[in-house]
């Protein structure tokens, strides 16, 4: 009986893995929007940061899963981490201001360098090196959780929903429920926590959804 439990729970580790996977990529892919946008109309209008706090988070977190062996962590990062550099390049093509964009990139490169350093020279212990970095992707993956709040500010001040796309809201509440469920198969509180907030950030953006939704149905009729 014990052996066919953990064949169980190996089995279905496995495949929410995978489908967090899928669904993560989805959400790295969603970048090629924006390199479409500055090929066409430039970098005005759009800024590095989120390619680049992705690319952060992502090394981050290949490296957590490199220190915990988990190869579903490893994966997907590392394809976050590529993907997210490749548009970085192509904005630094396009854009006129590269001085700006140096600053960035270098403040990548040290921020990354910096964090890895002190875990590895500060940590003499393997667990407390891990640790170290789990506390640093949390941080850093619900700050940029957060970062939609400005936004749904916006919405609530405005009563519209014009400025949030709705299948990135549901990509982002599932992708975010997969990854608290493969967390908690793993009993991995790093990796929990930020999806608590990612799922239920989610969440919020589908309500906002559905009751402005009904308020300009309503507003329609009338």
């Amino acid at each position: 009986k014990q052996w066919y439990q953990r064949r169980v729970r190996v089995d279905l580790e496995y495949f929410v893995s995978k489908m967090a996977t899928m669904l993560t990529l989805s959400m790295f892919t969603s970048g090629i929007h924006t390199v479409r946008k500055i090929k066409l109309k430039g970098t005005d209008d759009v800024s590095i940061l989120p390619f680049a706090s992705t690319a952060t988070s992502g090394f981050l977190w290949t490296s957590y899963g490199v220190m915990t062996k988990d190869s579903s962590m490893i994966f997907v990062n590392i394809i976050g981490c590529v993907l997210n550099c490749l548009y970085m390049f192509i904005y630094y093509w396009y854009t006129t201001d590269k001085t700006k964009v140096y600053r960035t990139l270098i403040g990548f490169v040290f921020t990354l360098l910096g964090i890895q350093l002190y875990s590895f020279c500060m940590h003499y212990q393997p667990e407390e090196a891990i640790n170290f970095m789990g506390l640093v992707c949390v941080f850093i993956t619900v700050a940029m959780f957060a970062s939609p709040l400005t936004q749904l500010k916006t919405v609530i001040k405005t009563k519209s929903t014009e400025s949030m796309s709705f299948p990135l809201a549901i990509l982002v509440c599932l992708q975010s429920l997969m990854w608290l469920w493969y967390g908690t198969l793993r009993r991995d509180i790093y990796i929990q926590f930020p999806n608590v907030c990612g799922t239920i950030l989610g969440l919020v953006q589908i309500g906002l959804f559905l009751f402005y939704w009904d308020q300009k149905s309503e507003k329609a009729q009338s």
